[in-house]
């Protein structure tokens, strides 16, 4: 096995004497060893400079550039092996349509933001406002990136210079600053997806940076599970969604037949949680078997027989619950309804991946400008909570609700005392008329 050694790029814009295919020969004043390797696509030389050190050299036709790495020997068969190596790794980005010479940091932020401006904005994917914090976050790991490059007394303002644990230290590079764990946590998100599209672009040859995770200070388990959304970011959430599957969109955004029904899938999949409060293992197993909507006092109802292999408690339930007309429509659109098809099956015949609900949800968390929904821990989960939320504050009877959701009464009236507090609040700003020498205010 050949040892890996560090090797450092720079940009030699000396354009080859002979044929661009091959090394050309440098100023002999500039050259004192040449050995050509594989026909002379590169090369291994030492200079009057190199101090006996090797040095490869490979002319990049694509980018009209050479290449030259330090190799770190003065032998030369370990210099023609490390060279070789190199070789390899060029031409595989090569092939893959990477570039070699990576723009600098802030170059792949301006083109990195002059896409998501006229891809998103100008499609109205995204709003300008969320288009200037993503600017934002941006300015602040360019300003990272100089600040790292001028302590290591290296340049690191190109993307290739940076690797995946290179941002190790921006956490504590921001909450110096000032910045907030939440703020912190959506700026790395923002860079990430900088990061991927730079992979994908063939600017950049790591896929996304390695954070440390960030702690969730003074923050439980259970108040993390017991997120979700406000009223108005649920309102916003379904208002995106019927964008977010219109014709216009898959229009738009060039969307097959078979994509657009993934989203459909994904928006079914959002408001039937809601409406049933089921669990995601539970509402990703349901069969068109276990699924008979019917009307009742003109509402289109749902009863849903949960299998107990299906759901976290291991036992069966049966439920009866609105919803009947998202399961209505969803049968209508799909191609895959009988009694042992999976509800989410996409057109392929093969059950939504779980990749892609997750996928998807981020999108909507995106475009419904909820920009903490990760440090906030809101995920399919969350529309649930929002569900049972929704039903104790409509009065629902607790008892009846616990059976629906498949939880144990102690249960729910221990993680869902937020409600019973707002209840509170909401009794003691009633007007009692008529009884006002009953009600005495405490100071």
């Amino acid at each position: 096995m050949r040892a890996n050694t560090h090797v450092t790029l720079v940009v030699d814009n000396t354009a080859p004497q002979t044929q661009r295919s091959k090394c050309a020969t440098p100023p002999q004043s500039f050259l004192t060893d040449q050995h050509p390797i594989y026909g002379g696509k590169a090369e291994v030389v030492r200079t009057q400079q190199s101090g006996g050190y090797w040095h490869f050299r490979m002319w990049i036709s694509e980018e009209r550039k050479y290449v030259r790495k330090t190799l770190k020997t003065t032998h030369l068969d370990t210099a023609v092996e490390r060279a070789e190596n190199e070789f390899f790794a060029i031409k595989a980005n090569v092939n893959a349509g990477r570039r070699i010479f990576s723009p600098t940091v802030q170059q792949a932020e301006d083109e990195y933001l002059a896409h998501r401006w006229n891809v998103d904005v100008k499609r109205g994917s995204i709003t300008e406002g969320r288009w200037a914090t993503i600017k934002s976050h941006l300015n602040h790991f360019v300003a990272y990136c100089g600040i790292v490059g001028r302590e290591a007394h290296s340049s690191v303002t190109r993307l290739n210079d940076l690797e995946s644990k290179s941002l190790q230290g921006y956490q504590q590079y921001r909450q110096q600053k000032g910045a907030k764990d939440v703020t912190i946590k959506n700026e790395q998100s923002t860079i990430n997806a900088l990061c991927k599209w730079a992979f994908e672009e063939g600017l950049h040859n790591i896929p996304h940076y390695i954070f440390p995770s960030i702690s969730r200070r003074g923050v439980d388990a259970d108040s993390l599970r017991r997120s979700t959304y406000s009223d108005d970011e649920y309102g916003r959430i379904t208002r995106v969604l019927i964008s977010y599957t219109s014709k216009k969109a898959a229009q738009r955004e060039f969307l097959s037949d078979d994509e657009r029904f993934i989203r459909q899938l994904v928006r079914h999949f959002f408001l039937i949680g809601a409406n049933t409060m089921m669990r995601f293992g539970e509402l990703y197993q349901l069969k068109w078997g276990n699924v008979e909507t019917y009307t009742a006092e003109n509402q289109r109802l749902v009863t849903i027989n949960v299998l107990a292999e299906t759901s976290k408690v291991r036992q069966n339930r049966v439920i009866k619950v609105r919803g009947g007309k998202h399961f209505d429509r969803l049968r209508s659109l799909s191609r895959y309804t009988k009694q042992n098809d999976y509800v989410f099956t996409a057109n392929n015949g093969e059950r939504v991946t779980r990749d892609a609900l997750y996928y998807h949800y981020a999108q909507l968390m995106d475009l419904a400008n909820i920009e903490d929904w990760k440090a906030r821990n809101l995920t399919y989960y969350s529309t649930r909570h929002y569900g049972i939320t929704k039903r104790l504050q409509s009065n629902a009877n607790p008892l009846t609700l616990s059976k629906v959701c498949g939880t144990s009464l102690k249960h729910l009236t221990e993680t869902y005392y937020h409600v019973d507090l707002s209840e509170q609040e909401r009794a003691a700003m009633l007007s009692y008329e008529g009884q006002s020498q009953d009600l005495v205010e405490l100071d």
